[in-house]
């Protein structure tokens, strides 16, 4: 490459380009530090509105000093070539990231989300409303930190404006409600925009999609809030709760600043838990002991040392160890039960989301969530109903694929075999649906069959385990109780 310079920089490469200029990384010849330069195309100089734009930004970004808002050194808009210079990040940018990985980690995107609100929060707090919020404008360095650029389109409340009322400028995956519009615009609209940024890092794509601009606009005005959670089963119901707040149609129904939606998403990466303080159960020290010494039997009293131990005058020092033995096996069996009961709770959750995909009329929807369902251990019976419902209504492909899951699932769906039964038999129904209702017949027939064994067996099995470990525990009891009336 020919050797550019805009002193006092040598443009090295371009590492990016949009509708307000061209950023290439640089070296400055005072002392060969590498920084990005962005340059106004030379066409673009005539218009005076992008002019006054590029100028703003610049004004406005070295007056921005904050760790996730890339800094400004400075520079020119007098000569020909208008340009600054910022500081050069180079792991490139969240979209570049996103479209490598194709989505991220619930937990990556709630870090990279509180960064970003840090920055937003102090750009709001300048008075800075950004209005083209994205992945793209979001610079992300090698060890993870997030620098927050391309402030083209921003806002200033002191500042003169240069988008005439009425007029949307912006990204449309990105836009608020307010913006398509071109009504005058908030820091929740950055907000919103901040939404649709968290659920495209969560599910590798923007919240509304189509095949053009005003189609995307129109879903982002009157289209239903989409769920991520409905796509992505571990992403936390919380964050998917402030997701939906954050892509509100009305802004005032989102949070109110950066601030809050930061301490929405600390609550939910490290959730407060009530902790119950234990006073600890004091067991006797030797030298809290009586000193008179009982000779074992066969033994004569001495004046000299005794190598064993005194014994209690009375039954505390015992009591005490049975007390603390009991409370810790009550808190092992609390916190199973608790870590059981959550477990089954966070289960009941996923379930009840892939039902109601069931009932959504797109019938990719309703295969995705019925073959979800087939893969869990156990289901409830209303899920159980729902399955069965599915058998009766809807394409074919829909009505196999509930019969696999009612086979996959025989031990549940014992009850409601003579009901498959009818099915296979109804000529009413396509031969693809009655081979596999046949099939679903026989698994539940066969599941039948053996309940009353398995339940036998089973019970069996828990009564040895109970035995046993009643048993063991008896006798380490035992143990433990001779140690403690010896000491």
């Amino acid at each position: 490459m020919e050797k550019r310079w805009v002193w006092p920089f040598e443009l090295l490469d371009k590492i990016g380009e949009g509708g307000m200029g061209e950023v290439y990384r640089a070296r400055y010849v005072g002392n060969n530090r590498r920084v990005a330069v962005k340059l106004l195309p030379l066409n673009a100089a005539e218009n005076k509105t992008l002019l006054a734009r590029f100028e703003r930004e610049m004004d406005v970004l070295k007056q921005l000093d904050h760790p996730n808002i890339v800094r400004c050194f400075g520079g020119t808009c007098e000569s020909k070539q208008q340009f600054y210079a910022m500081e050069l990040v180079e792991g490139g940018t969240l979209s570049q990231l996103i479209h490598l990985k194709g989505r991220l980690s619930w937990e990556t995107a709630v870090d990279y989300a509180m960064q970003m609100c840090d920055a937003l929060q102090y750009a709001h707090n300048h008075g800075v409303i950004h209005r083209d919020i994205k992945p793209s404008n979001f610079l992300v360095s090698k060890t993870g930190h997030l620098k927050l650029s391309d402030f083209g389109l921003i806002t200033v409340s002191t500042g003169r404006r240069l988008t005439a009322t009425g007029r949307t400028l912006g990204t449309v995956e990105y836009m608020s409600p307010e913006q398509i519009r071109g009504n005058p615009l908030s820091n929740r609209s950055d907000l919103y925009a901040l939404g649709c940024v968290i659920y495209e890092m969560l599910t590798g794509q923007p919240p509304f999609l189509g095949d053009n601009q005003p189609e995307i606009m129109h879903k982002h005005l009157k289209d239903p809030i989409p769920h991520a959670s409905r796509k992505h089963i571990e992403i936390p119901l919380e964050l998917d709760t402030l997701i939906c707040d954050l892509l509100a149609k009305s802004a005032e129904a989102r949070p109110e600043s950066a601030d809050r939606v930061k301490q929405r998403l600390q609550d939910i990466l490290q959730p407060g838990r009530r902790v119950v303080a234990v006073e600890p159960t004091l067991v006797p020290t030797r030298s809290s002991m009586p000193t008179s010494v009982v000779p074992l039997k066969g033994m004569k009293e001495s004046s000299d040392s005794i190598s064993f131990l005194p014994a209690p005058s009375d039954s505390r020092a015992r009591a005490a160890w049975e007390w603390g033995l009991s409370i810790a096996m009550m808190v092992f069996c609390l916190i199973g039960w608790g870590g059981w009961k959550a477990s089954e709770s966070r289960m009941l959750i996923a379930e009840n989301a892939l039902v109601e995909q069931m009932a959504q009329p797109d019938p990719t929807a309703q295969l995705f969530a019925i073959n979800t369902l087939a893969k869990f251990s156990t289901l409830h019976s209303e899920t159980i109903a729902k399955l069965y419902a599915a058998t009766k209504d809807g394409p074919e492909n829909v009505k196999v694929a509930a019969l696999g899951a009612l086979a996959r699932h025989a031990n549940e769906s014992r009850g409601i075999r003579w009901e498959i039964y009818k099915l296979q038999r109804n000529s009413d129904v396509s031969s693809n649906v009655r081979n596999q209702a046949e099939q679903t017949f026989n698994v539940l027939n066969e599941a039948s069959g053996r309940s009353l064994l398995q339940s036998l067996m089973s019970w069996g099995i828990y009564l040895v385990v109970f035995s046993a470990i009643a048993t063991g525990g008896w006798f380490v009891w035992q143990r433990i109780r001779a140690q403690l009336e010896f000491a």
